[in-house]
């Protein structure tokens, strides 16, 4: 049941990276405040944040612009509901609003014809581990902490959130792994002795599960690689040093195949 189940994993993973927002055909991330020019040469029309304070953008464009939202043509200004609302041309280039720790107003672009996606293979990953399923100590802060890190193709200084420290022993050593929130979600991202060799050098991530309010699963076999993995255009966080295991984690996706290799 549970090979099945990690098979089926495996397989959304693919999905996901690959389809027509996926990490793979991200092509651009531009930053937009009232100030900047709102045009941007991936995509036709005007855009441009709705408000200072608010997630989302407005877009301004006409009928030559060839603009749809649900196969509608956009002819006007529109509101553009961040994470929600996709703007798509007819060549395969689609957009959307976006945020990011620190910055509220981003406009994300994706082409389904993306360099990346054209020369990709798969996803390596290792057998599956038994071994490498862990149950940890969810100790909570008394209140949501900051840390911060630089890693995005712009080298700019960003923050997460974090709920707390998790206590896990891996390899006879005592861990306390910090875990970012991420959404509805808590992150670990991390090194270890495959990291650079066997596995993506930056190091990869995991979805924490919840089991009770102290407990929390970590079943590495479900470990990714991060976003930035796949495009330059994506932020992602650095493990901090808590986060550097010594030991390997031979479980989870270790390297992204291409055609040519």
């Amino acid at each position: 049941m549970y090979t099945e189940q990690l098979q089926a994993w495996h397989k959304q993973r693919h999905i996901d990276v690959t389809g027509a927002q996926g990490d793979l055909t991200l092509i651009a991330m531009h930053e937009l405040t009232s100030e900047s020019e709102p045009t941007v040469k991936q995509i036709a029309g005007s855009w441009k944040p709705t408000s200072p304070s608010e997630l989302g953008l407005t877009l301004t464009a006409t009928a030559e612009d060839q603009l749809f939202i649900n196969g509608v043509l956009v002819e006007g200004e529109v509101h553009i509901i961040a994470d929600e609302t996709i703007v798509q041309t007819r060549n395969g280039i689609s957009a959307m609003a976006t945020s990011q720790p620190g910055s509220m107003h981003l406009l994300a672009i994706w082409d389904e014809n993306s360099p990346a996606l054209q020369t990709f293979s798969h996803i390596a990953a290792y057998e599956m581990n038994k071994q490498a399923i862990y149950n940890g100590k969810l100790i909570k802060d008394d209140a949501m902490i900051e840390f911060s890190h630089t890693g995005d193709a712009h080298r700019a200084a960003r923050s997460h959130a974090s709920i707390g420290v998790i206590e896990v022993e891996i390899g006879g050593v005592h861990y306390r792994l910090r875990p970012f929130q991420s959404g509805r979600y808590s992150i670990i991202i991390f090194r270890d002795a495959t990291s650079g060799n066997e596995t993506y050098s930056m190091g990869r991530m995991l979805v924490i599960e919840q089991l009770d309010d102290e407990t929390v699963l970590l079943d590495f076999n479900k470990a990714f690689l991060p976003p930035c993995a796949f495009s330059s255009y994506f932020n992602c966080p650095m493990p901090p040093l808590s986060n550097r295991i010594q030991s390997k984690i031979e479980a989870g996706e270790k390297q992204i195949i291409s055609l040519h290799s």
